[in-house]
C-alpha cells in the first residue's frame, strides 16, 4: 500500500530545478517546474543511468547517457512509442515536501 514520505523541507528545493532524493533506497528524480514539483523513477529505461544528471528543457530531461528524453510531468519516454517510467505524486504539507510511495 502506498504511503506518503517526507522527502525534506521545503525550503530545502527551492534553488534549482532537479535532484536525487532517495526513499525506501528507491533512487527518485524530483523537478521543479512551473512552481509545481513532480517525480518519476531516476533511472532511463535504456540502461539504468540517473536521469538527474542529465539536461532539463522545459517538461524534459534528456538521458546525458544515449539522449532518451522523457516528460516528467508524465513518465513518458518520448523516444520511444508506448514506453514509460513509473511517476510519483508530490505534495507539499506543512512546509515539507512529501512522496507517494
Amino acid at each position: 500500500m502506498a504511503q506518503w514520505k517526507k522527502i525534506g523541507v521545503l525550503e530545502n528545493f527551492k534553488d534549482g530545478s532537479k535532484w536525487e532524493v532517495i526513499i525506501n533506497k528507491r533512487r527518485i528524480a524530483l523537478f521543479l517546474y512551473k512552481n509545481k514539483y513532480y517525480a518519476i523513477k531516476n533511472s532511463c529505461l535504456h540502461q539504468g543511468y540517473p536521469l538527474t544528471e542529465g539536461s532539463c528543457s522545459d517538461n524534459m530531461i534528456e538521458c546525458p547517457l544515449h539522449g532518451w528524453v522523457y516528460d516528467f510531468t508524465t513518465g513518458k519516454c518520448l523516444s520511444l512509442n508506448n514506453k514509460s517510467t513509473a511517476t510519483f505524486k508530490v505534495r507539499e504539507k506543512n512546509n515539507n515536501l512529501e512522496i507517494k510511495i
